[in-house]
């Protein structure tokens, strides 16, 4: 992934569908279609040996109940999963994470 920065705007450039998942899922986190918006906080230094080169942010703005809320799952097979909210449909493939959309967890279609 590639990270650009111009004064106070931060550009995120996935370079895999893997990555582009993962940054769309931080997205619906972050910004859910009742215009609640969270923030991205650091925590901590960046110590990239005592970290395994991580740079650790936290999700201010999430409440008690949301914070497990996101726990990530993986499809045991190819299947399609939508969002109640907005009826938006993403296709998996065996092993992706089923996304988050409109703050909440996609459902998979039977």
């Amino acid at each position: 992934m590639q990270i650009n920065f111009e004064k106070n705007v931060v550009e995120f450039y996935p370079e895999s569908a893997e990555e582009k998942s993962k940054i769309e899922s931080l997205w619906k986190v972050l910004i859910d279609c009742n215009g609640t918006a969270k923030k991205l906080v650091p925590i901590g230094d960046y110590e990239p040996l005592k970290n395994h080169n991580a740079a650790m942010f936290l999700i201010e703005g999430l409440e008690k109940a949301e914070e497990n809320k996101y726990v990530e799952v993986h499809v045991e097979e190819d299947c399609v999963c939508y969002c109640r909210n907005c009826n938006k449909q993403v296709n998996l493939k065996k092993g992706d994470a089923i996304p988050v959309c409109c703050g909440k967890v996609m459902e998979i279609i039977e």
